[in-house]
């Protein structure tokens, strides 16, 4: 598993990523960790930029808990501080939670709506490659600590 990941991530060093210029769209994968739940997930998401350095964010988080399924949905705003190889945002943005620890169960399902904030670093490998990693704060329960690496690949 490691050695794919690995093969997949040298693959694409092989692509391309510019500075935050107004129109640019970058896609992202990778996971994510609760910090104080110790849950793992995957994330998906891309990336809008709609004037210079402010872009809006949404991703969908699949967690992987022990018992039943629950997903996040996050729409963040960003606001890159600097530009170049190391690119350093803040963040924040709405999110909304779904839990359900018996599936199957109709009435058993919870949603939560909330907040979050926080800081990331986006770090140019190629033109068109890079990572994201990122540390947020999300409102729900009792305000989770992640942190989220990815794979960052600009499409336009």
């Amino acid at each position: 598993m490691k050695k794919g990941i690995l093969s997949m991530v040298f693959c694409l060093m092989a692509l391309s990523i510019q500075a935050q210029e107004q129109g640019e769209v970058r896609i992202q994968a990778g996971g994510d960790y609760k910090l104080t739940i110790k849950d793992y997930g995957s994330h998906l998401g891309f990336e809008y930029f709609f004037v210079d350095k402010f872009s809006l964010a949404p991703t969908l988080t699949v967690w992987f808990p022990e018992i039943g399924n629950s997903f996040n949905m996050n729409v963040d705003l960003r606001y890159y501080l600097t530009e170049g190889v190391s690119q350093l945002y803040i963040m924040g943005g709405y999110n909304n939670y779904w839990i359900n620890t018996q599936p199957g169960d109709p009435g058993l399902s919870q949603t939560r709506p909330g907040a979050n904030f926080g800081v990331g670093a986006f770090i140019k490998a190629t033109e068109r490659f890079g990572f994201n990693t990122e540390f947020k704060i999300q409102s729900q329960n009792t305000r989770w600590p992640v942190f989220r690496v990815g794979a960052v690949y600009l499409l336009n």
